[in-house]
């Protein structure tokens, strides 16, 4: 038998890969992190944290690192459109002048907000949660260069400033993005849509705050003949990105010098006399792929590596966070030797189909964004806002008007980010994973669901069923379900003998020691209490019942299924498909 390096090695230490290994470390699982860059690119890419991941970032202590460094929410929520940015407005959805309904609703939903911070801010946090925690050993300039499954161990050779060597390992994560190249050796083909386009995506640093100051917007979509695109606000102050159309038969990012970026930028906004700085010019492919599997033996697919969405929507770094959230405590639960390697497989079962649905929901934006002049009938759009007649022009003004407010579905899916369901439960076509419409925001306490947010009150402290949980098994129990507390300590047990229990009077979020699983009970009326109360109602368990939460915040079980904690356990660790509630 090979000693073993760490018993889990990630490939790719972008959000996914550095999230995976913060999850595996809350579980007291050792990882190796292989990156082949020399560090965090500081090319922002992704921007969109969602609620979700705000939930998660919350879980895991960096929610408030990510907020600090997040935009302004009075100019995150504004989207406007232009012609260009000194141009008067096409039209723009405001979202704290939206409807009040679902201003509530999206309030109600969690002890979080939707955030736009950028990806390499992001990364920043994460790695240094993770260095902090000192579970995971993260190399940069290592390149995995092959990767040889033996059925129980996994040898992964790399390649990096200390020259060439083999680590042995238990599994695989490759989180090493859609171009990262794991997923095609493994033989792994992709289902979805073919190449949707090709764009590029500009970096710069300016002020261009005498543009934005009576308008402040985090997306600003210009449609023009000259240099149409949309700028995304980093930072709220002079981070920028620029992204546009290109065509990479006829060119590539190194025929778009800084002098010409800095032009293309100009000519975006309107101006001649403006100082550009052009940090970084990139490019990526617009596509909705999902990977036809996402295990081969020992390895396993997360993030980019398993699915790619076009951007409307901003559902790609967040579904990847949520991949590492599922992922990783399978991986302790497996490695702990207390559940069956078939729990691995639930991944994929679980995972799979909501990036599929993510994936339609995201080229149903894309394609509505052409009633707006975003796609390809810009040019058109834009030949008639430039007509010479000015009847044309004021006509296809008008139109733009009354097209924007019916975008407001693509920015604004509270579902979409929080309401779907593992297994097939609740949705009238028998696909788990998919929401039953991105508007439906009643949460719901359903097994496979995401525990409702409610506030209660622990110690005179105000927190969110959310920050009840611990990394491992959470048993939330009405005022007169105190017996299933028993009932769940005996099942537990039986699982995971010798792990530690958390008493509630305990705020801190426990680590998992050694692979173990943490669990804590929590009876409503007498470890906290509900003010409102609202919390029994949210979580559907009345006065004698109780809901059984997985590590990852998702329920495990609820006594009204008629079953106990053991059985539910039972299923679960053992990787068994539950018929629907």
């Amino acid at each position: 038998m090979k000693d073993i390096d760490a018993p889990v090695v990630i490939i790719g230490a972008g959000p996914v890969g550095l999230a995976t290994a913060l999850v595996l470390g809350r579980h007291g699982v050792r990882s190796v992190v292989c990156e082949q860059f020399g560090g965090i690119n500081p090319h922002p890419r992704a921007h969109v944290v969602n609620t979700r991941s705000m939930e998660l970032f919350r879980a895991w202590g960096i929610a408030d690192a990510v907020r600090a460094d997040a935009v302004d929410p009075a100019q995150a929520g504004t989207i406007l459109w232009k012609q260009t940015l000194a141009g008067e407005s096409l039209g723009q959805i405001d979202f704290a002048e939206g409807p009040r309904g679902p201003l509530l609703e999206r309030a109600h939903a969690s002890a979080e907000q939707l955030a736009s911070c950028a990806q390499d801010r992001v990364q920043r946090h994460l790695l240094d949660a993770v260095l902090a925690q000192g579970a995971a050993a993260v190399h940069y300039d290592t390149t995995v260069t092959e990767v040889a499954d033996h059925g129980d161990v996994v040898d992964v050779t790399v390649e990096g400033a200390g020259g060439r060597q083999t680590l042995h390992t238990r599994y695989v994560v490759a989180a090493d993005g859609a171009t990262g190249g794991m997923r095609d050796r493994l033989g792994i083909a992709m289902d979805g849509a073919p190449v949707l386009g090709h764009q590029l995506n500009i970096y710069f640093h300016a002020d261009l705050s005498p543009w934005t100051r009576q308008d402040p917007a985090l997306l600003i979509w210009l449609i023009n003949s000259v240099s149409p695109g949309v700028l995304i606000g980093m930072d709220g102050a002079r981070r920028w990105t620029f992204q546009r159309s290109f065509d990479p038969a006829v060119e590539s990012p190194r025929d778009y010098p800084p002098e010409r970026c800095a032009r293309i930028i100009r000519d975006a906004v309107g101006t001649t006399e403006l100082d550009v700085d052009i940090r970084s010019v990139g490019s990526w492919t617009m596509t909705a792929r999902t990977a036809g599997t996402y295990r081969s033996g020992r390895v396993l697919l997360a993030g980019d590596a398993a699915h790619q969405f076009p951007p409307t929507g901003g559902l790609g770094m967040n579904s990847g966070l949520a991949d590492a959230d599922n992922l990783g405590w399978k991986l302790a639960a497996v490695l702990s030797g207390r559940a069956s390697e078939a729990l691995l497989d639930s991944y994929e079962r679980e995972r799979r189909p909501v990036a599929v649905d993510n994936a339609r929901h995201s080229m149903l934006n894309a394609v509505k964004m052409a009633e707006v002049g975003i796609g390809p009938g810009t040019a058109t759009v834009a030949a008639r806002l430039e007509s010479p007649d000015p009847e044309v022009a004021a006509a296809e003004r008008r139109r733009i008007a009354q097209a924007v407010p019916l975008q407001r579905p693509h920015f604004d899916a509270l579902n979409q980010e929080i309401g779907y369901v593992y297994g097939a439960a609740r949705w009238a076509d028998g696909a788990g994973g998919a929401p039953s419409s991105t508007v439906d925001r009643t949460p719901i306490a359903l097994r496979g669901a995401r525990l409702p947010h409610a506030w209660v009150e622990r110690g005179g402290e105000r927190v969110s069923t959310h920050d009840l949980l611990v990394p491992g098994f959470t048993l939330i129990a009405g005022p007169g379900g105190a017996a299933w507390a028993d009932a769940f300590a005996d099942a537990f047990e039986a699982f995971f003998p010798g792990s530690p229990a958390r008493s509630e009077e305990s705020s801190a979020r426990p680590e998992g020691a050694g692979g173990g699983m943490a669990r804590r009970t929590v009876v409503i009326g007498r470890d906290v209490t509900s003010p409102d109360g609202r919390c029994l109602e949210l979580l559907g368990i009345g006065a004698d019942g109780a809901l059984l939460i997985r590590p990852d915040g998702h329920i495990a079980w609820h006594s009204a299924e008629g079953s106990t904690p053991l059985s539910a356990l039972t299923d679960l660790l053992r990787g068994a498909e539950r018929p629907a509630r």
